[in-house]
């Protein structure tokens, strides 16, 4: 009688099917706040008799920040523990599924109830989405896929401004069904996604044990810097179809076109992230920043909307860096045993700052007057932490 012989497969390797699906899924998350901006002034509108509208509103976009950052670092421990193929097809579903929900129930609460439900979905898709980049992929190609990301996500992010432009002129509602788009991901997911049996390291693996706890202080470090990069960065992404509201563009079509072109220069922030991904994470901050006074505070200045557009554009350049830039730079602090967990306390950082964002403006806007002097306000504080960044890094150098 034989004996049977054991046969070790092949490990299988990650390429472009893979990178692909990652790249879609982390497209879910600008989508779901970018599919709403042009329906902003129209869901303003519908929502009128809606106590502290000025306040409440706008949370429809943000809303699944909440739930993002409350769950995402929940989700990081999940997804080490049970892996990250299966709960990745349950929750593109469960986004998908509280995306449209607001297409067909009307009602301020159930259309928040829907948002929160594909927060839900969202904070383990970007989780997953971001842990699988370093899974899948070395260093230098994670940096790859990123710029890859950022110039695919400015394409898709000009398309969908366009696409809910035209159809918050339908109705306040329309712009929600853009959400199906998620169970097509879902398919994809089911398709191409499998579990990594080996993961690439990061770059911090060298230097600590394979039994070292979780790196708390990293953790919170992490928390900290991202929360405040995204209260600033979605300055623009949630406001801007206002600020151009206030400037006489009344027609969403045109809000949405308009947007799409200031997000033309995502890409090219994208390459300039490659450019400069291999100096320090300062240097890079300190640039984000720049990109980030001028623009805010040139689209407050703005006297049309044609001029807003082109110092809007500046911005974007800030934009298309800041997100590849972050992810980086904390996949690059946390060792592989904790990636997902780490991932979702940036996810959660990032999220939070998006939920917090129209506090942020609401309260500058009751000290400067108006929408367009807050984005001079805010613009100057960006230009003061770049000067800021700059100064203490060169004064570090020369006491050194």
């Amino acid at each position: 009688m034989k004996q049977s012989q054991s046969v070790t497969l092949p490990t299988r390797k990650a390429g472009f099917w893979q990178a692909l699906v990652v790249i879609l899924l982390n497209q879910l998350p600008m989508m779901a706040i970018v599919a709403l901006m042009p329906a902003l002034p129209t869901l303003m509108e519908h929502f009128k008799d809606v106590e502290n509208k000025d306040l409440l509103v706008p949370m429809i976009l943000t809303a699944p920040g909440l739930c993002i950052a409350i769950i995402a670092p929940f989700a990081g421990v999940l997804v080490d523990k049970f892996g990250r193929r299966n709960l990745l097809i349950w929750f593109t579903t469960l986004y998908g599924l509280g995306g449209i929900l607001p297409y067909f129930l009307d009602g301020f609460n159930t259309v928040i109830t829907g948002r929160l439900l594909l927060g839900v979905g969202e904070a383990f898709v970007l989780v997953i989405g971001n842990t699988l980049l370093g899974d899948y992929f070395a260093p230098k190609d994670r940096t790859k896929w990123l710029m890859i990301q950022g110039f695919f996500g400015s394409i898709a992010a000009a398309l969908l401004l366009s696409l809910s432009g035209y159809l918050a002129n339908l109705g306040w509602n329309y712009p929600f069904l853009v959400y199906a788009i998620s169970f097509i991901i879902t398919a994809l997911s089911v398709i191409f996604i499998f579990e990594p049996q080996e993961k690439f390291s990061s770059e911090i693996d060298n230097e600590l044990p394979l039994d070292a706890e979780f790196p708390t202080k990293t953790a919170i470090f992490v928390f900290i810097v991202t929360l405040f990069f995204a209260i600033l960065y979605f300055v623009y992404t949630i406001h801007f179809s206002r600020a151009l509201d206030s400037m006489g563009i009344k027609d969403k079509i045109q809000l949405g076109n308009m947007s799409a072109i200031a997000s033309t220069a995502v890409p090219l922030g994208a390459l300039i992230f490659k450019l400069v991904s291999k100096r320090p994470f300062w240097q890079q901050m300190a640039l984000i920043f720049f990109f980030f006074a001028i623009g805010l505070t040139g689209i407050g200045l703005a006297k049309d909307a044609n001029s807003a557009i082109i110092v809007g554009w500046i911005q974007q350049l800030g934009c298309g860096m800041t997100i590849p830039v972050l992810v980086a730079w904390a996949l690059s602090l946390f060792p592989v045993q904790y990636r997902g967990r780490g991932m979702g306390f940036w996810t959660s950082a990032f999220f939070l700052g998006q939920f917090l964002n129209p506090v942020f403006v609401s309260g500058i806007t009751k000290f400067s007057g108006g929408l367009l002097p807050t984005f001079v306000t805010v613009g100057v504080i960006c230009g003061v932490i770049c000067v800021v960044i700059i100064g203490y890094n060169f004064s570090s150098k020369k006491s050194a």
